[in-house]
């Protein structure tokens, strides 16, 4: 036999687990959108001649006395050279990278030690960023990779090519 109050309780348990989902989903969606927006005005500062229309964006968080952040660097460097303009799934114009120096102000040294040309580097507040090494979003602001380990970032890039 149905027994209709235990139906009723259940249903209206399951409401109230939808709606926190909802309401987690669209909170953790509003501060990737706001991520992707500071990444592209701090982007747009220093370079403003960049369209970033159709483009992924990518952005390496870094420190001189971090290795990994800076083999890191040297990866999203030498993705960024190769699929610039490439067709991508969720930038179909290619990618855009920058890169966020968080330790010093020698910076500029260490980039040219490293042979770092292309990453665009920019300035901006780390607040978002503080449990991230980096981040790539797709042209409408969505989350595609974070936290990608120096040895996956040109595999990953690679994953994304459209055919």
């Amino acid at each position: 036999m149905l027994n209709i109050s235990n139906f009723t309780s259940n249903f209206t348990n399951m409401k109230k687990h939808v709606l926190f989902l909802f309401l987690l989903v669209s909170f953790l969606g509003k501060a990737q959108v706001n991520l992707f927006k500071q990444i592209k005005e701090a982007i747009a500062l220093e370079n403003p001649k960049i369209n970033f229309d159709e483009k992924l964006l990518a952005l390496n968080v870094w420190q001189a006395s971090d290795s990994e952040s800076r083999e890191a660097n040297k990866e999203f460097d030498r993705m960024y050279k190769i699929y610039e303009f490439a067709k991508l799934k969720g930038g179909l114009k290619g990618v855009v990278v920058a890169q966020l120096n968080i330790s010093d102000e020698t910076a500029s040294i260490i980039l040219n030690k490293d042979g770092i040309v292309k990453l665009i580097p920019i300035k901006m507040d780390i607040g978002e960023l503080k449990s991230r090494k980096n981040v790539v979003f797709n042209s409408n602001g969505d989350l595609v990779y974070e936290n990608l380990q120096s040895q996956t970032i040109f595999k990953s890039f690679l994953n994304l090519i459209t055919r």
